[in-house]
């Protein structure tokens, strides 16, 4: 307005001043005004840029006290309020529908997913762009739905999401986004995972067949898994969990007779109209192909080795259901804790050693397979074992067994080459061959 004012007086004065000095009067106030809108449209583009969550303006210092106050175990679920003060965003993933980010929402890191807006779906869709943008977000939408009818304990946890009642509108600023919050996990590396000891490694096998049952008998029926490859899954902490639900298919195939009913050579039973443990078999085929074959033939305690095989082989054969799996890894579990697979001659080994309760060792390590702070380690499900494992490694003449246990109740025990530096440790239980001076 005091743009518009200093015109009107300057025409009233035409006669006095020149056509220069007006024209240098309009480009001042043009220049004015641009930079005003540039101003608006920086400010505005930090909360959506590019269909991309960013950070809360600095003012918001509610929202940031909120942030470190919220718990990813409490139940509270995040808003479309809240998800624009996730901080530190990095794709950390994409496909032809969706793309992933990382970000820190308080104290807690997390996976924001939401539509990919240059992804192969949305540019190769020929109609506007809100109605693209609703077609791929409707499937974020249904799997965001779906991991909450399959609540687990090895199913990813969804911690918010962002369903705007508003249509898209890539702006800036950007409107309309949805988006889905879950737990943020790591890829399955199938080359890190054949390094890990067996115990690990059968931990990962238990969560495999947990999944397992959980498809077999979810809330929404009896469920098939029509991709079970490692893509599909991420593992937060320790825990495999799955992940992407978008092949999914809910109930057994339907059929005529038992001849619609074949799976790798195999047939089910054709009951009632339906192919009754379709969907169980051929999860469990391909859990074998996918996981088990590589998880828990190799490492295992001799004794369990052909356990382990047989499992392995009848999963691969489509002779284990998803059902019968599961009760045959728990199996597997249960003898691997107790020890009920060592023999006699090998528990009678702790004979040869002496018992120092309250007692430790502070040096005397040596480099093994499983390496920690206190030196080699492996887990063992009694003394005997240890005296066994002890006796079976050629620089081990001690083993100490610590106040600390594996997630199977077996019990940690750290082996030493020597035993010069003995300390008191009221938590630890020391064990020492005998004749060694």
């Amino acid at each position: 307005m005091d743009c518009w004012m200093l015109l009107v007086s300057l025409g009233s004065r035409m006669t006095k001043l020149s056509r220069l000095s007006i024209y240098a009067v309009i480009y001042l106030c043009l220049c004015l005004l641009a930079n005003v809108v540039l101003v608006m449209v920086f400010v505005m583009s930090q909360r959506w840029g590019d269909s991309t969550p960013a950070a809360a303006p600095r003012g918001d210092a509610q929202g940031s006290s909120r942030g470190q106050d919220w718990d990813p175990n409490s139940g509270r679920l995040l808003t479309c309020k809240e998800i624009y003060t996730i901080r530190n965003l990095t794709v950390i993933g994409s496909g032809w529908t969706k793309t992933v980010y990382r970000g820190l929402y308080g104290n807690s890191w997390l996976a924001l997913k939401t539509v990919h807006s240059s992804g192969h779906d949305m540019a190769s869709c020929q109609e506007e762009t809100s109605i693209c943008y609703h077609r791929c977000a409707s499937k974020i939408i249904k799997e965001t739905a779906l991991l909450r009818e399959l609540r687990h304990p090895n199913v990813l946890k969804v911690l918010g999401e962002c369903l705007p009642s508003e249509d898209y509108s890539p702006g800036p600023p950007a409107v309309g986004v949805v988006a889905v919050i879950t737990e943020l996990g790591h890829p399955v590396d199938m080359i890190e995972i054949l390094q890990m000891d067996f115990e690990s490694r059968l931990k990962i096998a238990y969560d495999v067949v947990s999944i397992l049952q959980h498809l077999a008998h979810s809330p929404l029926g009896s469920l098939l898994m029509k991709d079970f490859r490692r893509q599909q899954f991420v593992i937060v902490g320790d825990t495999l969990k799955l992940s992407d639900v978008d092949d999914i298919v809910l109930g057994d195939p339907k059929c005529i007779s038992d001849k619609d009913c074949i799976l790798e050579a195999k047939s089910v039973p054709c009951d009632a109209g339906t192919c009754k443990g379709y969907n169980s078999l051929s999860n469990a085929i391909q859990a074998g192909q996918h996981f088990m074959r590589l998880l828990i033939p190799y490492g295992s305690p001799k004794a369990l080795e052909n356990t382990s095989s047989d499992i392995v082989n009848r999963l691969l054969s489509g002779n284990l259901y998803s059902e019968e799996v599961y009760a045959e890894i728990h199996r597997l579990v249960r003898n691997y804790s107790s020890g009920s697979y060592l023999k006699k001659a090998e528990k009678d080994i702790i004979k040869e050693y002496v018992t120092y309760p309250g007692e430790t060792i502070s040096d005397g390590d040596f480099s093994c397979q499983k390496i920690a702070s206190w030196g080699c380690i492996q887990s063992v499900s009694s003394p005997a074992e240890g005296a066994w494992l002890c006796s079976q490694i050629p620089n081990c003449v001690a083993f100490i067994l610590i106040d600390q246990w594996s997630w199977t109740g077996r019990q940690i025990a750290v082996f030493k080459a020597s035993y010069k530096s003995i300390k008191q440790n009221k938590e630890h239980t020391l064990y020492i061959r005998r004749g060694q001076g």
